[in-house]
């Protein structure tokens, strides 16, 4: 395998401003990154959110529009439901008063 070595190899040693300099640009970039990272998390963010929203206001519109529906059923339905309990009311009274005579 062929080993390529960089063309300009400096034996010497560095000065301070060199370290810096190399401190500097990966800070930069790390700092960099970071920011375009959460940049994007944020516009993904928003988008779900608005996902979110136009989900739940579509369920709010299904499930009022089914509360609506059931809620007129058992206004159609309670007239007779309370006919029906007066007389399974009034019939146990008359079974009572009847069992008892026997």
């Amino acid at each position: 395998m062929e080993v390529n070595h960089h063309p300009h190899v400096h034996h010497t040693k560095k000065h301070f401003k060199e370290y810096f300099l190399e401190f500097l640009m990966i800070f930069l970039a790390v700092t960099l990154g970071l920011f375009a990272e959460n940049i994007r998390e944020h516009v993904g963010d928003r988008t779900k959110e608005k996902e979110y929203m136009t989900s739940l206001a579509q369920e709010l519109k299904y499930d009022t529009l089914h509360y609506n529906r059931v809620l007129h059923t058992i206004a159609g339905l309670q007239p007779k439901l309370d006919s029906l309990y007066k007389n399974v009311k009034g019939a146990a009274r008359y079974n009572y008063i009847v069992q008892d005579n026997w």
